[in-house]
């Protein structure tokens, strides 16, 4: 009888270990889909950003979004909407590279750098940065909730 409780009591913590390393899995699997729904909304951003795409933008970003620049200037996504959309903002070219994406359920953050060329308001900016940008899911999606970016400085300059 006793080896019989043994056994049943073995076979139980083998089938809760089976179904514990399957809901473990099944979580991994799933954080690595967000990740890459998260590295693809990065990407969406720099192809819109070149084309001007104000509609992507808008798909992209939250409604509360917020933007701050390397010189502490804070946008709202509807002031970013209509600087794309008036022309006195346009990107000439943005790529982001050395991307992290660290996952916290219905939220990620994103830490990488951004090389771009821009104008605003007629004068030319080419620049290299650090951003940080935050991730919310809403109503099963992923949208920018806020931005900020700080210049790297080069050798010799400060």
């Amino acid at each position: 009888m006793r080896a019989f409780l043994v056994s049943k009591t073995a076979y139980g913590l083998l089938a809760l270990c089976a179904i514990c390393g399957s809901a473990m899995a099944q979580q991994g699997s799933m954080a690595s889909g967000d990740e890459a729904k998260i590295r693809e909304c990065e990407a969406k951003w720099d192809t819109a950003a070149v084309n001007n795409d104000v509609k992507t933008f808008d798909e992209l970003l939250a409604d509360q979004y917020i933007s701050t620049d390397p010189q502490g200037r804070v946008q709202t996504k509807s002031q970013m909407l209509a600087d794309l959309k008036s022309g006195n903002f346009k990107f000439i070219s943005s790529e982001a590279d050395e991307m992290k994406v660290f996952l916290y359920g219905d939220a990620a953050v994103v830490s990488g750098r951004w090389k771009g060329k821009y104008i605003e308001n007629g004068k030319t900016y080419d620049t290299v940065e650090r951003y940080t940008s935050t991730y919310a899911r809403q109503k099963g999606q992923w949208r920018s909730t806020s931005s900020h970016g700080s210049k790297i400085q080069s050798a010799g300059s400060k």
